[in-house]
């Protein structure tokens, strides 16, 4: 199978908040230069001590894979053992700082000859192809829970404030149940897009797909969050992404 080579970006802007509490980065593999991980953690404003939280998976990520080998374990094991690894570390710093640190989690790994992610919480990634979404990861809220286990909520969602009341996050009371995916047929020409709600709640998935696939990928993770902070109107979050787009 032909090589795939990787055009990447990775775009911040601190919206209308304080304080900077996502993180985001492209990594490498010491051992394998084929390998990348995409990563973001978007630290939870509504506890104290989110930049920590996402600083910290940060962190945990980069020891982590430095030493990650495509033969070295399951895709699944290494994803499930990074969040519990990341998990644990927050649950200490929460012992050692007096604060709550929570996050949310989402990242790519990109091999020779597939591509597969993960996340925790509504930081999302998408999969593009053919200037339209191919696959996108669901959020972990309450709405999300309650749909999938067939339960009418005593009130209307879209106008409840609790339906986006996150049921996952990295160092939340509950140990987080990670979602994780993949595609063994990756091709020339596939994006992935990992980013956090500040980016995804102004921008829709049609004019997301349209952006990648016109665009090279600096310009277009310039586009997006441009386009975010437009829409935003004084008002927004946070906006971080990382783009991932293979090439021939």
């Amino acid at each position: 199978m032909q090589w795939l080579r990787m055009a990447v970006c990775a775009a911040q802007h601190q919206g209308d908040r304080d304080e900077q509490q996502d993180r985001v980065a492209i990594l490498s593999s010491d051992l394998d230069p084929r390998c990348a991980l995409g990563v973001l953690a978007d630290g939870l404003s509504g506890r104290s001590g989110g930049a920590l939280a996402a600083e910290n998976a940060l962190l945990t990520c980069q020891s982590r894979f430095r030493n990650f080998t495509p033969s070295a374990e399951p895709v699944d094991a290494f994803f499930r053992s990074l969040v519990d690894e990341t998990h644990t570390v927050l649950k200490l710093a929460a012992l050692t700082s007096r604060l709550e640190p929570h996050t949310t989690f989402a990242a790519v790994l990109i091999q020779p000859d597939r591509v597969d992610w993960c996340h925790v919480g509504d930081s999302r990634v998408y999969h593009l192809r053919d200037a339209a979404v191919a696959r996108r990861t669901q959020d972990h809220t309450l709405a999300r829970r309650l749909a999938r286990e067939g339960i009418e909520p005593s009130a209307p969602l879209p106008r409840n404030r609790a339906a986006d009341r996150l049921v996952h996050s990295l160092g939340a009371r509950e140990r987080p149940d990670a979602d994780i995916d993949g595609i063994a047929d990756p091709r020339a020409g596939d994006a992935f897009l990992i980013c956090s709600d500040g980016l995804w709640r102004h921008v829709e998935e049609a004019e997301i797909a349209t952006i990648v696939a016109g665009q090279p990928v600096r310009e277009a993770a310039e586009t997006l969050v441009a386009l975010a902070r437009e829409r935003a109107r004084g008002r927004g979050d946070n906006c971080s992404l990382v783009l991932v787009r293979l090439e021939g």
